[in-house]
Parts: structure tokens; sequence; C-alpha cells
């Protein structure tokens, strides 16, 4: 994975000029690229490597082709970064600029740089993206795009502001499937032909990226619930074999969780003690254990390491089969 973790570069997005701003003017390009592949890194949970570090006996893993030591950015002839995904590739262009010069001397040579990874390579087009990430989009940048002749390279515009949701949804969510990414950026090449002008293709990616986040945390609502409530159990940390938890407890916690509050608020829900007892027992987070008077069920946490030996074997049935 990146060497900065997932919320660590979220906030660095949030506040992306003021980190930048801590830089000199000639280290901010190479510094943007690499945040930008990190933060894909960190989406698509893949190892993070540079092109002084790179291992391709990894498939999958996203590699930015700039240098650490010293720092520099991306050769002219390479992409900035190449994402490794499961069953696609992603090429990454990232550039602050954001006049008019943006299509012509940053973006518009990503589409020899996707034709040569395909050919260089052997993969196919159409499982391959670019992906042309920047500050702010410029009109003449949309423009091209949407005119560009050669539509068997998809080219996917994001402004850091579209990324930044998209690694906060990966991180409430724990993980994202690939997959999925996909089919975003399916979805938000529809948008570039939909819309007729710059502002509209905004509203529409936005429109875009909110239902899918929604979808994506649906999704993930279970498992998200099942985790947190262990997460409580852990913090109360009973030890006696007596003293179980409850769901009233549990959910007391849970709704003073800023975590969990931001989660429900993004999907439109509220959580309950019925989706926390069907959270932890479908999941094995914890057992129950019995209930109370008035039928409130009683749990206990399961040990961390039987928890993990039971994702191993699972994980290993998988490969099996």
């Amino acid at each position: 994975m990146s060497t900065a973790s997932s919320r660590a570069i979220l906030r660095i997005l949030k506040d992306l000029d003021g980190y930048l701003n801590r830089f000199n003017q000639s280290q901010r390009p190479a510094l943007f690229e690499k945040l930008i592949a990190e933060a894909f890194s960190s989406i698509l949970y893949l190892p993070f490597y540079t092109s002084d570090s790179d291992n391709s006996q990894i498939p999958n893993r996203v590699v930015w082709f700039g240098r650490t030591n010293p720092l520099s950015k991306a050769p002219p002839e390479k992409p900035d970064a190449i994402a490794h995904c499961c069953d696609f590739h992603v090429v990454v262009e990232a550039t602050m600029k954001t006049g008019a010069t943006q299509w012509s001397q940053e973006f518009g040579p990503s589409i020899r740089h996707c034709e040569d990874f395909c050919t260089g390579s052997g993969v196919s087009p159409r499982d391959a993206y670019v992906l042309v990430v920047c500050t702010q989009l410029h009109v003449d940048t949309y423009r091209s795009i949407r005119s560009h002749p050669r539509q068997e390279y998809r080219l996917v515009p994001l402004e850091v502001a579209d990324v930044e949701r998209i690694l906060q949804t990966s991180i409430l969510a724990f993980t994202v499937r690939h997959l999925e990414l996909r089919g975003l950026f399916h979805s938000i090449c529809d948008c570039i032909a939909a819309s007729s002008s710059l502002a509209e293709f905004r509203t529409s990616v936005n429109d875009t990226i909110v239902q899918w986040q929604k979808n994506i945390l649906r999704l993930e609502k279970d498992v998200f619930i099942g985790i947190k409530s262990y997460e409580i159990m852990r913090r109360i940390g009973r030890q006696h074999s007596r003293q179980y938890i409850g769901t009233t407890e549990i959910l007391n916690r849970l709704q003073k969780h800023w975590v969990v509050n931001q989660y429900f608020k993004l999907i439109g829900n509220r959580i309950g003690t019925d989706a926390i007892e069907g959270a932890l027992v479908s999941h094995s987070f914890a057992a129950k254990v019995g209930a109370t008077y008035d039928d409130e069920q009683l749990f206990q946490p399961v040990p961390s390491i039987d928890f993990k030996q039971r994702g191993l074997r699972l994980i290993r049935a998988v490969e099996d089969a």
C-alpha cells in the first residue's frame, strides 16, 4: 500500500493548496502526481510503487513513474502512473494546470501513452481507461475529450474533488471492488457523451458519483455495522463471562460515533438494533449468548485471532474453487 494512510491522503486532498504550499514551487507538480497515484492505490487497495521501486512480479499494483530520490515527475514519454487492476488497467495523468494549455500540453499526449501501454503489454483498449485528473477542468479539455475521434481509448476526466469523494467512499466501505470502480468510469464516459456543456457535465458527474457512493455504501452497510459494533464491544472491554453486551448499549454508542453518523447521512438511512444483531451474527463478529427479560439480545465478541483464522479459511476456499 501507499506509505501514507488513506485518511492522511484524504486530509491532504481536502486541503491541497495548504499541503502544496509547504514545498518549493518546483516540487509541487511531482508531489501532485505522486499524491493522485497514492490516492488510487488507496482507493483500489493495491500496493504503491514508484519508478525506482517497481516490482513487475506483482501483477496488481499502482506504479507512479516519477522518482522520490531525487523527487522528479514522470518523464514526458510515459504516463504519470498506471494502476494494474483486476481485469483492467488505468492510465493516470495528473496536472495542476488549469489554463488553455491543459489539454495540449498535459492531457493530449495521454492517448499516445495509453496506446503505447496497450501495444507494449498486449492489453486490449477496451480494458484500459485514461484518467485525466486536475484541480479544475478547462473547457477546452472537455471539448477535446468530447470530440476526440479515437473512441477506442476512453478518457475519464476527474477533478480533485471527485477523487476525494471516491476515496472517502473506499474508506467508509473499507474497500471498493474494482468492478464497481470500472462501472463508475463507464458512467462518467456516458456523462461526457450526454452533456452539451462543461457546466452540464460537472453536474452530471456530481450526480453520478453521489448515486454511486450511495449504492456502494448501502451494499457494504451490513459489514460496516458489524465492524463498528465489534469496535464498540472491544472498547467496552468487559472480560467477565457474565457481563455480556446488549444491542441497546452498542446502538447508543454507535449513534455518538462521528464516522457512523457520516456514513448514514450519506446513504440517507438510520441504524437500529435489528441491523446490529444481524451484522454481528451474519459476519461472525460476535456470538449471541442470551437475552434480557425484555428480549434484548446479548452478545460476546469473538477473539480477533478466531475471526482472522476464519477469514483465512474463507480466502483459501475461494482460491481453491
